[in-house]
């Protein structure tokens, strides 16, 4: 397994400054995660590749180029039933860790990455394994 963080931190309204990093794994390589404030989302990899030049996204997570004047910034936004947030990320940083995670598996080769019969034994094994 390789995996790759990248720190980031992020503004949010009524807070202040948040650290947290976003991470890559090969053991999941069609997912990209990010951890802030002790949560965690899981982004699909193609998701922030397209919302890196055009927004992208559906129901509670959409990923857009900010257009408000700070091409550095990609907006982020998130719903869930107990409200929403939209976080403005250095896109560089989102840039950055897309390029190394589609060096290490490129786009089309995400299966041969995964350890299959280690999948099936967890899966196998339920939930709580």
């Amino acid at each position: 397994m390789t995996q790759l963080r990248y720190a980031m931190s992020v503004w949010l309204h009524g807070r202040g400054l948040i650290e947290g990093f976003w991470e890559y794994t090969t053991t999941d390589p069609w997912a990209v995660t990010l951890h802030l404030d002790g949560h965690r989302w899981i982004f699909a990899r193609d998701l922030l590749r397209t919302g890196l030049a055009e927004p992208a996204g559906a129901g509670d997570v959409h990923v857009m180029p900010d257009t408000g004047g700070h091409a550095g910034l990609l907006n982020i936004l998130l719903r869930s039933p107990s409200g929403a947030a939209r976080l403005p990320v250095a896109r560089a940083t989102v840039a950055g860790l897309l390029d190394a995670a589609y060096a290490l598996v490129p786009d089309g080769h995400e299966a041969d990455s995964v350890d299959w019969d280690r999948e099936w034994v967890r899966l196998a094994e339920g939930p709580a394994a």
